[in-house]
């Protein structure tokens, strides 16, 4: 079983360089990575790649930048192996992460991914020893998967519309069920979370591990956080939501659509920061997120 890493880069090239370092640890050696540089400044991810001479190694820079959701899609559309893992390029894998992943994904034929159990740390590369808010309340919502090991259908995409609980670029996906995904635009802030409702109202089962093999990096500097910040992460929710609701709808699946409606950790986000944001006297910027948080389109 071969498994093609494809990794969207821009950001601090050293975090990259550990990201390859975990990969070339597996305990099993039969992977290709690819890493495609969406324009970030300075050559050296090239050059470090280059001084690698690994064959199993291939680095491509994109002629314009595509940005967090285009880049990804790409990454998804130039796997050729049967599974694909499109890790962030700030995050780390356990020497047996390939171990779990493929022992899983070969046992259940009709799963689209598997989810394995996941450590957080901080962009400094220490583990968090008591998770926050946000990985609290991803436990609780993904409490009935994680119990079952397994989730599918109009049940799963329900579950991730009340709050995404994914930690997608520990993902390990049949190359097969990734391939049939659409392009989103607009969507760079939850591109991940669209990628695995496309692929489940597709059909097939998403698997969920609790051996943690795989270490998540969580810091202030993400693109995803700044998108917060400012808002625009909201608002490129909401158009998706709309959207995805319709297609729901049109599915037939009417409970996972008033989930999209709802978008209840969403909202609970904005109302969040909106506290934050008074409690700094702030108050333009934290009317503007409540306002976020209760509008109905």
């Amino acid at each position: 079983m071969s498994v093609d890493f494809v990794i969207p880069y821009y950001g601090d090239p050293e975090y990259l360089f550990a990201t390859i370092d975990s990969i070339r640890a597996q305990n099993r050696q039969d992977w290709r990575l690819t890493i495609v540089d969406d324009g970030y400044p300075g050559n050296r991810a090239a050059e470090y790649i280059d001084g690698l001479a690994d064959d199993r190694i291939r680095y491509m820079r994109n002629e314009e930048r595509l940005g967090p959701n285009g880049n990804t899609y790409k990454c998804s559309q130039l796997a050729e192996r049967e599974f694909v893992c499109m890790m962030g390029a700030d995050d780390l894998l356990e020497p047996d992460y390939l171990d779990v992943v493929l022992e899983r994904l070969e046992a259940v034929p009709d799963a689209i991914a598997v989810q394995p159990g996941v450590r957080v740390m901080d962009s400094d590369g220490t583990l968090v020893p008591s998770v926050g808010m946000g990985d609290k309340v991803k436990r609780v919502i993904s409490a009935s998967a994680r119990k079952a090991g397994m989730i599918s259908g109009e049940d799963a995409v329900k579950s991730l519309l009340g709050g995404n609980w994914l930690y997608t670029p520990s993902l390990t996906y049949r190359r097969s069920a990734l391939s049939k995904i659409p392009y989103r635009a607009d969507i760079d802030a939850i591109h991940d979370l669209a990628f695995m409702v496309d692929m489940l109202m597709e059909g097939g089962t998403l698997l969920v591990d609790p051996r943690e093999v795989f270490r998540y990096r969580r810091h202030q500097a993400s693109d995803s956080a700044q998108r917060a910040k400012d808002g625009k992460r909201f608002d490129e929710e909401s158009r998706y939501y709309s959207l995805i609701s319709a297609e729901l709808r049109a599915k037939g699946w009417n409970s996972a659509a008033r989930a999209a409606d709802l978008h209840f950790s969403s909202r609970l986000h904005a109302l969040m920061l909106a506290a934050g944001r008074l409690g700094a006297g702030d108050f333009s910027h934290a009317g503007s997120m409540v306002g976020r948080a209760l509008r109905t389109k």
